[in-house]
């Protein structure tokens, strides 16, 4: 009876054990950081890491923003070019010497409207209520700043004939070039702070205690363990009351 004393009490000593294993292998998993004030300078460096990698994603939020409120200029301005290229064509049916001045009026009629139309597209270019034109814009991303100013006080003002239309053509392409080279440096920087933030995360990860795989695959060897065990002990008390039965037939 001593020696199935002893064996409970072994029995009852692994599955204890493997209760804490599980314990532990679960505070893993659910851990958001696996580091701590003991484990020193890797605490440090994880830290650092960290901000480094977090830094860069809010500017590659920002540049997504940029590239947005961009987007927003560059369609204004493709629209506004359609209207030049009308009010040019206007400019040139009004040195038409066959016209009357009934016609001539009705054209200078359609190139002002032309004219308020661009400024009020201009006006209501907003993103996220603040409006797109009028000055210098400047965009902190994870890969420094960005600056493009897009005044539009070349754009405004159209002749009443429409014969600086051409000026304007031009202008509004220039400005478009501009955006165009912004975004690409823009893009070009956010595809550069996630690769680094990718590598930032990768660094702070291998500084953690925290192997997602080697503490499931704990978990698991705990849970076999504990079957195991409770496997064990009823086959021991199964035996133990056949060796009884025996003895009292």
């Amino acid at each position: 009876m001593k020696l199935n004393n002893l064996s409970a009490t072994n029995m009852y000593n692994v599955a204890q054990n493997n209760n804490d294993q599980q314990e532990k292998a679960l505070k893993n998993i659910a851990v958001a950081r696996a580091l701590s004030g003991i484990d020193g300078s890797n605490l440090a460096i994880a830290d650092s890491l960290m901000l480094q990698s977090n830094t860069l994603e809010q500017g590659i939020a920002n540049a997504n923003d940029a590239i947005g409120m961009l987007q927003i200029a560059d369609s204004t301005l493709s629209n506004l070019s359609q209207s030049a290229n009308r009010i040019n064509e206007l400019s040139v049916s009004l040195n038409n010497a066959a016209l009357n001045d009934s016609q001539r009026s009705m054209i200078r009629g359609e190139i002002n409207a032309l004219s308020n139309s661009m400024s009020d597209s201009l006006s209501n270019a907003t993103f996220n209520g603040r409006n797109v034109f009028g000055s210098e814009l400047n965009f902190v991303t994870g890969n420094g700043m960005e600056s493009i100013n897009l005044n539009t006080n070349s754009l405004m003002t159209i002749d009443e004939d429409g014969s600086n239309a051409t000026d304007i053509i031009s202008n509004i392409n220039s400005l478009r070039t501009q955006i165009g080279s912004a975004q690409n440096g823009i893009a070009s920087g956010i595809n550069a702070s996630v690769a680094q933030s990718i590598a930032l995360k990768e660094s702070e990860s291998n500084l953690q205690n925290n192997d997602i795989a080697k503490n499931l695959n704990d978990l698991q060897n705990a849970n076999l363990s504990i079957n195991a065990a409770i496997l064990a002990q009823t086959h021991n008390i199964t035996s133990l009351q056949t060796q009884l039965d025996r003895l009292l037939s």
